[in-house]
């Protein structure tokens, strides 16, 4: 079956944007450069060739409640960080643990797990691995085994919630029927799956570990020896207080349609007064926001925006329907599996900047009843990003934190090491989440 031409693909604007963008996706591979600097500058770019209109960039492309969204939830995961609320809570749940590794190993990953859900995958890693780097030197154990879990289960609660990455912000935004109490009710036991099995594979991978600390470690009090960074309790209580009332917003939000970007970001200037009154420092939160994060999703919009105008993403949809045969299951099991493979060897957001306009042009190629009909594909692309970004440790924000982190502290995490181990275990849950996706959702 042969693609059909669309007339603007004949003029000189549509290679000059592929061009553009490959060029740009080379530059940002070799990690070299300020990826946030490269969008921007293709951004412009894009709008000065005329690639784009800038009207349509305004109007159109940017997707401003994704960035409202997400900025609104880097201030409240930056007042929470600098709370101690999270370290407070990780380390005295750990007396119950009786100084057993293992129990150690569980606590530690369900709260970051559970972090990763409810705040998002990198500020959770930003707050846990020196906890994780302390504790597993009491213990006398290398760290790998928790840092990679810790890394793995930071993709993986992620994914499970609107909130938890970026991918998700993105994707929730772009179609509002997909809510934070969907995220959880269709994504949330799938990833508990996950997450199961993938602490269970990391346990008997590293069991002789495991073991040998046990003799070694098992008189260690951990929680005498760890102190509590809370300074201001009152502050904890308040920030946790209003946190509570931020996720029931969102929750509350989703069943009454309301724009969850502006229930965020009333939660976001609630939490800095709050923090303001009780004497904390609101400049120390928005200097450490990553801003840079903001202007790269701005530069990818208008970028994604180039590609619709000249034609690439409509060329693309009709592609993939004639490929499938138009078959739903077939596009959906496509997108989860290049996602999860490219996921695992790059940053995955210039692909969701593509994939994004691309499903709802295929929706709109196949002429779906309902916005429900797509869901599938929604499912599929945020499943890909979240879970395949554990493969190495290119492939996740996490995964380049947490190695950053323990080369400081004189703990280095291997590329070699964290390949051994996440590669194969992102290949068993991309194969669980086939089955997800083709027996429960399609």
């Amino acid at each position: 079956m042969c693609l059909v031409q669309i007339p603007e693909m004949l003029t000189w604007q549509p290679t000059a944007a592929i061009v553009i963008f490959l060029i740009i996706y080379a530059i940002w591979m070799t990690d070299q450069l300020n990826r946030a600097m490269i969008a921007v500058i293709g951004a412009v770019l894009f709008l000065l060739l005329g690639l784009v209109q800038w009207k349509n960039a305004y109007t159109m492309h940017i997707n401003w409640d994704t960035l409202l969204l997400w900025m609104s939830m880097l201030v409240i995961a930056g007042v929470i960080s600098r709370s101690g609320l999270v370290h407070y809570a990780a380390v005295h749940s750990l007396k119950w643990t009786r100084s057993n590794p293992l129990a150690i190993f569980i606590v530690l990953m369900l709260w970051t797990a559970l972090g990763a859900a409810l705040l998002d995958h990198i500020t959770i890693i930003i707050l846990m691995v020196p906890l994780i780097l302390t504790i597993t030197n009491l213990l006398k154990m290398h760290p790998a085994s928790f840092l990679i879990a810790a890394v793995i289960t930071s993709n993986i609660g992620g994914t499970a919630t609107l909130i938890g990455n970026p991918a998700n912000i993105w994707i929730g935004t772009a179609n509002p029927q997909l809510t934070f109490v969907s995220f959880v009710t269709v994504l949330g036991p799938l990833m508990l799956l996950l997450l199961a099995v993938n602490l269970l594979l990391i346990v008997l991978l590293y069991w002789k570990s495991f073991r040998t600390a046990w003799h070694t470690g098992s008189t260690i009090k951990l929680e005498q020896k760890m102190k509590s960074s809370i300074e201001n309790r009152k502050l904890a209580f308040v920030v946790l207080m209003v946190f509570v009332l931020v996720i029931a917003g969102l929750i509350i939000g989703s069943w009454l349609d309301m724009r969850l970007s502006l229930v965020a970001a009333a939660g976001a200037v609630l939490m800095l007064l709050a923090a303001i009154s009780l004497g904390a420092k609101p400049l120390s939160v928005l200097r450490h926001l990553e801003w840079d994060t903001l202007l790269f999703f701005a530069g990818l919009f208008v970028l994604a925006g180039g590609l619709v105008e000249t034609g690439w993403i409509q060329v693309g949809a009709r592609y993939l329907i004639e490929l499938t045969n138009g078959s739903m299951s077939w596009i959906a099991l496509i997108l989860l599996w290049i996602t999860g493979l490219l996921s695992a060897v790059m940053d995955h957001m210039p692909w969701i900047a593509v994939m994004i306009p691309m499903v709802q042009e295929t929706a709109m190629q196949m002429d779906a009843s309902t916005p429900a009909v797509i869901n599938p594909l929604w499912w599929a692309l945020s499943i890909g990003a979240g879970v395949g970004g554990s493969g190495t440790l290119l492939g996740s924000a996490a995964g380049l934190i947490a190695a950053s982190m323990a080369d400081r502290r004189q703990q280095r995490l291997g590329y070699l090491e964290f390949l051994r181990v996440g590669l194969p275990l992102t290949l068993i849950s991309l194969g669980i989440a086939s089955w997800y996706l083709y027996a429960i959702l399609l």
